[in-house]
């Protein structure tokens, strides 16, 4: 009997043990349901109490999640919002988020300070956890029920309450984000860090109908390619449809599926076109999967019947300059579409802001609520009778340009009273959109203008970086990559460098930059792999294991689905290094650098359709690349003497690159990824 009671006693005491004190327990990384913004915020703050832990999002279950908590030495995992299947110690804490704020803040032992944030007020909230974080603070969540907060505070034993919400007086009231700002610049001494995120991404599109319709063709084609001139000895490699789009806010998603074997992958090339034969935009299967496409785009008050194109292609198409190959289709295609009636054109690609705080938080920075996207409310009118976006509207150009300036100016005010030198744009183009300057070609398949990123930059005084991925949850482990970097970054890809030239005189590249600077790089210790004519081919990168190093540098061509392709090869399409086999990777936390054409861009695209981003998905840590073509000079060297002379931080690199490049690369060449993120040489 005496025997039980001892177990039982201590069963109780464990149970109250608050996280404080178990960090003797091991490496805890919390999991976060996507389900709900505030489960993030809630978890933010806690993992400060904890001595800052991980960070992650998770869906239904934590397969992907599995390789950076195996990475970090994670040995106990804490739930918030759901649960998910785990073989490792776990705390599971559920139910709706206010409950779990209050069930989070038991766990805090004798806090001075309670932050109290609305529900009702997710902008507010969001950029409040900062304070909750440097003050390591329980945040609570009010919904109104002012008895229950008051007697939460009162069980805690707090002293000193700071409240955002008008309704619960506290000792210090932020009433706005002024006063935010304020005070997180009084507790945080100096700030360092700016992220900008638009609270709005957590809203979903307003959909009050739908309409979905499925087309079907068969294609049988016979073509040779001789001298680089197609001839079609039988048949059609190309399918068209129409179909209807009616008046008003439509956004248009088509699936294109070939639903045939063989051994070489079908490849499929889909584009769509509006009444007036404009092409509004398109999708390669390299940027998707084997086989397949996929189609997101936009029209507001551009009805009539829009125009599909199937191309299919398979077999093999290569050779040195002249291109020559044999197609052979015999395949049922299927277009799967689906036209969504919104009630205003408000269309986030990802919610992603929420991971804004966390972020700043651990770069000792604070987070700035920019609510100017360019899909708002207003975009309808600005928009009206057009289809795609930017990308394909010039006319569109100075409407995205003018939100951009609101946040630029939002930016430049906060910089000067806090003194920070990084700022993180932590939001896909449509919520925080890209500058676009005057230039590219006329070519709607390349894209009008050149965005760019650069006004963030503050004339070149602020490191910036864009830190996005595919989707919430790849972007949530490449800023704990990032923030946690220490603790992963060890193995023997950490003293390599590889060097990749393109064909089509991309050999210059190689010969005049990266094989002088190739003993530079061996004087500082790595080990340096170079992959040129014959050897850039995906079969043969990945049988050298090419991306297992630190720095990879790549010179030649590029598109926005692509990289390291071998033209001068037997089969073009199969060696291609595309979005559709990247994102399966799996690479360490590395930094790409690229002198190529369009690898950066995102605007007018499915975003798990981008190269850059589908590297980030794989593991990279930081991705250059530019949004359209770039001019003859990469000056790569210059980031690469910052990272391996001066030990700059990535963001800053480019910032100092930036200064000594010419349009168009000054303007095109974007970052993906933290800005303070250091690489270890």
């Amino acid at each position: 009997m005496r025997a039980w009671l001892s177990f039982i006693v201590a069963m109780l005491i464990a149970i109250h043990i608050p996280y404080s004190e178990g960090k003797s327990d091991g490496n805890a990384v919390i999991l976060v349901s996507d389900s709900d913004a505030f489960y993030y915020l809630i978890a933010t703050s806690f993992s400060f109490e904890m001595g800052k832990v991980p960070v992650i999002l998770f869906h239904n279950d934590i397969g992907k999640e599995m390789r950076f908590i195996t990475e970090y030495g994670g040995s106990r995992l804490i739930f918030i919002g759901g649960d998910a299947k785990s073989d490792m110690p776990k705390d599971v804490f559920s139910g709706d988020a206010v409950n779990v704020s209050f069930e989070i803040a038991d766990r805090y032992e004798n806090p001075e300070y309670a932050v109290i944030v609305p529900y009702s007020n997710y902008s507010m909230a969001m950029i409040s956890v900062p304070v909750a974080c440097y003050l390591k603070a329980p945040l609570l969540i009010y919904s109104n029920n002012k008895d229950r907060i008051y007697e939460e505070i009162d069980k805690l034993g707090v002293k000193n309450v700071i409240s955002s919400v008008p309704e619960v007086k506290g000792d210090v009231n932020l009433v706005g984000e002024e006063d935010v700002y304020n005070y997180i610049s009084s507790i945080a001494g100096e700030i360092d860090y700016i992220a900008i995120a638009n609270p709005d991404d957590v809203i979903p599109p307003d959909v009050s109908s739908t309409e979905n319709m499925v087309l079907n063709a068969h294609i049988t084609n016979l073509k040779i390619i001789l001298l680089s001139i197609p001839f079609n000895l039988f048949g059609k490699d190309e399918c068209i449809f129409k179909f209807h789009v009616g008046n008003g806010i439509k956004r248009i998603r088509v699936n294109v599926e070939v639903n045939e074997t063989n051994s070489m992958p079908y490849y499929v090339f889909t584009s769509l076109y509006d009444k007036d034969g404009k092409l509004i935009s398109y999708s390669p299967s390299p940027s998707y999967m084997d086989g397949k496409c996929f189609i997101d785009a936009l029209s507001v008050n551009d009805s009539g019947n829009y125009t599909l194109k199937i191309r299919v292609f398979n077999g093999f198409e290569g050779g040195y300059f002249l291109q020559r190959g044999i197609s052979m289709v015999n395949a049922d295609v299927h277009a799967s579409i689906r036209i969504d009636s919104l009630a205003t054109p408000h269309l986030p690609l990802e919610s992603i802001s929420m991971l804004a705080p966390f972020l700043a938080a651990s770069r000792n920075g604070m987070v700035l609520a920019c609510k100017n996207e360019i899909t708002g409310n207003d975009y309808a009118s600005a928009a009206s009778g057009m289809a795609g976006g930017a990308w394909n509207n010039v006319e569109l150009h100075e409407y995205v340009n003018k939100k951009v300036m609101k946040n630029v100016e939002k930016l430049r005010r906060w910089a000067s009273v806090t003194g920070a030198r990084y700022v993180a744009i932590v939001g896909d183009t449509n919520m925080i959109p890209m500058y676009y300057y005057n230039g590219s070609y006329d070519d709607a398949f390349v894209g009008y203008g050149i965005p760019s990123d650069n006004p963030y930059y503050l004339n070149f005084t602020m490191a910036t970086g864009r830190v996005m991925a595919s989707d919430g949850i790849n972007t949530s482990l490449l800023i704990n990559r990032a923030i946690f970097y220490d603790k992963i970054a060890h193995g023997e890809w950490v003293k390599n460098f590889t060097f990749i030239s393109g064909e089509g005189f991309g050999e210059m590249a190689a010969i005049f930059h990266q094989l002088p600077y190739s003993m530079e790089v061996r004087k500082e210790g790595f080990n340096v792999r170079m992959f040129g004519d014959f050897r850039n081919s995906r079969e043969m990168l990945e049988r050298f294991n090419a991306f297992d190093s630190n720095y990879i540098e790549y010179e030649g061509h590029g598109d926005w689905y692509w990289i390291f392709s071998n033209i001068y090869g037997f089969n073009y399409y199969g060696s291609q290094v595309d979005s559709a086999h990247v994102r399966h990777y799996s690479i360490p936390p590395n930094v790409i650098m690229t002198g190529a054409c369009l690898m950066g861009r995102t605007d007018g695209i499915a975003l798990n359709g981008s190269i850059a981003l589908s590297f980030i998905d794989a593991g990279c840590n930081a991705f250059i690349g530019a949004t359209r073509e770039t001019g003859s000079e990469a000056r790569l060297e210059i980031i690469e003497d910052e990272l391996l002379k001066n030990n700059t931080s990535i963001g800053t690199a480019l910032m100092i690159s930036k200064r000594s490049c010419k349009m168009p690369t000054l303007a095109a060449r974007v970052l993906y990824g933290d800005p303070a993120f250091n690489p270890v040489n």
